[in-house]
């Protein structure tokens, strides 16, 4: 029995651990000596969308260990690369794993026992206080076997050091352990703010989409003998459309889902705000040809041109396209249910205010074409 207990205890003296109370996560690891594994075990509650440990202290460059369930509840681990502090990691199949059991979702915490053959080349394994990063995913549903699937920004990261010395030795993958041996958390868990080109991105598009969108659709129709008022509207609505595609190009360039621009939404997003730049440029047209045919003494506010017609109903088919556009953007942002039906409500709201008053511009405008 004695010699038993020996044993364990040298089992579980060769590993170091990390006990993250504050997102609820553990992390151990252990070095077989002469050999190029890495044994390693980690704990974290499974409404995350995934788990992640890093071997280095910035994500730049470092050697990713992203571990999320697979589609059979067990784990798919996917070791990857950024290139840049702001960039989805990539997947390098360079890299060699072995997933053991008991690895999977167990009452509600997603455990992982793997060991990694190739990764001692990415970090000093004679250190005693080897730099490491952690980061979780946000609390939202991923099951794939695929090794790179795209994955969301983390919520939550922090920085760590520990010691491979201590590590170093027989016991294969750590046995759990609830306390912190061998490492020393730095810094404290660290919520990940939201991405502020998210924020504007999003922001600035409902803006010209439920709000400017319908109030110069309504000027242009009801104030149409002061066209300088609809130039002000229009040129506010394709500024903000603009200011919105800027950082939405910005985002795309961070996620493998979204660098190809070939999602509904940005498709959506590009052509209808190169279709509205048109015409702007064409409603800029009809203005100087209004003025022209002023200077000549015609009267510029009688009839309804061919150009009028097209430059009115194509800006209201991009609207429509705008709208549908910010659905597609929540979906593909992974927002709630709950979020989706509250844009669907002020969609609604700007449809129910605006179908009268609309209306009412359509019967004022037949009455003053018939009397004319």
């Amino acid at each position: 029995l004695l010699l038993c207990l020996t044993q364990l205890q040298t089992v579980l003296a060769a590993s170091s651990t990390l006990r993250i109370g504050d997102s609820n996560t553990t992390i151990s690891v252990n070095l077989p000596p002469n050999s190029d594994d890495v044994n390693f075990y980690i704990s974290t509650p499974d409404y995350y969308q995934y788990t992640a440990i890093g071997f280095g202290s910035l994500m730049s460059n470092s050697l990713l260990l992203i571990a999320y369930p697979s589609t059979t509840g067990g784990i798919t681990i996917s070791p990857r690369f950024a290139t840049t502090p702001y960039s989805e990691p990539v997947f390098d199949p360079s890299i060699r794993l072995t997933i053991h059991p008991p690895s999977g979702i167990h009452a509600h915490e997603m455990l992982i026992n793997a060991t990694c053959h190739t990764c001692r080349t990415h970090f000093d394994p004679l250190s005693p206080s080897q730099p490491m990063i952690f980061a979780s995913g946000p609390p939202s549903h991923l099951a794939s076997d695929d090794p790179s699937a795209p994955l969301r920004r983390h919520v939550v990261h922090g920085r760590f050091t520990i010691d491979l010395v201590r590590a170093t030795g027989a016991g294969g993958v750590p046995f759990p352990d609830t306390r912190t041996v061998g490492a020393s958390l730095i810094g404290g868990v660290v919520a990940t703010p939201r991405s502020k080109q998210s924020l504007a991105h999003g922001i600035v598009f409902a803006v010209a989409t439920l709000v400017i969108a319908p109030a110069d659709m309504i000027i242009a129709g009801a104030l149409r003998r002061w066209p300088v008022l609809h130039g002000v509207s229009a040129t506010v609505y394709v500024a903000l459309a603009i200011g919105a595609l800027v950082p939405g190009i910005a985002i795309s360039r961070e996620h493998f889902a979204t660098k190809g621009y070939a999602t509904g939404h940005q498709v959506l997003g590009l052509i209808g705000v190169a279709v509205l730049f048109g015409m702007f440029l064409w409603g800029l047209g009809m203005g100087v040809r209004r003025h022209a045919a002023k200077k000549r003494g015609e009267d510029v506010n009688k009839g309804d041109s061919v150009w009028g017609k097209v430059h009115r109903w194509v800006g209201r088919g991009v609207w429509v396209v705008f709208i549908v556009d910010g659905g597609l953007g929540l979906r593909l942002a992974e927002r709630s249910h709950l979020f989706m039906m509250g844009y669907g409500v002020l969609v609604g709201a700007v449809f129910l205010v605006g179908l009268p008053i609309w209306f009412l511009i359509w019967r004022c405008s037949k009455y003053q074409r018939e009397k004319e």
